[in-house]
Formats: C-alpha cells, sequence, structure tokens
C-alpha cells in the first residue's frame, strides 16, 4: 500500500491565509524568487545607499540580481500593468542574510496584501 503524502504544516497555512484573501476579492500575486535589484529595491523607493542593498543582508546572485528580501517585488510588476484599484496578496518564501540559530534562517516564508 502507497501511503499518501500530505502538504506541510507552512504550505497548509499559507494556503489558509491565501484562501481568506482571495475571499475578501484579492487576487493573488507571485513573483520569481530570484529577482532584479530594479524589483525589489527600486520601484519599491528604497535608495542605493538603504542597509538592506548590503551585502551582509542581501544574497546577491549575480550583478544587478538577487534572492528577493520581501514579496513586495509582486506589487511592482502587478502595478505596472494594472489600473487601480488593486487588491493583491503575495505569499512566497523569501531570503536575508542571516546567521542561522533557534528564531532566525536564511529564508522564512512572507505573505504580503
Amino acid at each position: 500500500r502507497m501511503n499518501p503524502g500530505s502538504k506541510h504544516p507552512v504550505t497548509q497555512m499559507l494556503d489558509e491565509i491565501t484562501d481568506i484573501f482571495v475571499s475578501m476579492g484579492f487576487t493573488v500575486a507571485l513573483g520569481p524568487e530570484i529577482e532584479s535589484e530594479y524589483y525589489n529595491f527600486d520601484v519599491l523607493n528604497i535608495s542605493a545607499d538603504h542597509p538592506a542593498r548590503d551585502m551582509q543582508d542581501t544574497f546577491y546572485v549575480a550583478p544587478g540580481m538577487v534572492l528577493r528580501t520581501h514579496t513586495s517585488n509582486a506589487q511592482g510588476r502587478v502595478m505596472e500593468n494594472t489600473t487601480p484599484p488593486i487588491r493583491i496578496v503575495s505569499p512566497g518564501r523569501v531570503f536575508r542574510n542571516e546567521s542561522i540559530d533557534a528564531s532566525h534562517h536564511v529564508f522564512f516564508h512572507q505573505v504580503e496584501g
């Protein structure tokens, strides 16, 4: 007999949160995990000298490309192509250059509405 698998508890919670937002009329907007500095920082008015852009806080994977530090990268993409009003929810993994301990890891899940 094959025992069917089940969703990870984090995935279950993300699905539940997303379903709540969708029931209130929000649209799910997903952005890529490897993102340009433009969508990760510039369109959100995060200046070039902001500490979030430092190498010790952000994973740079290539010149001008980062592992997204928040799910806000979806906002800029949606705003470029959608007429207001805009109601979106953006769930997903995000990455920060953190020291791993009992309460920190280099990635975590975020839901932004």
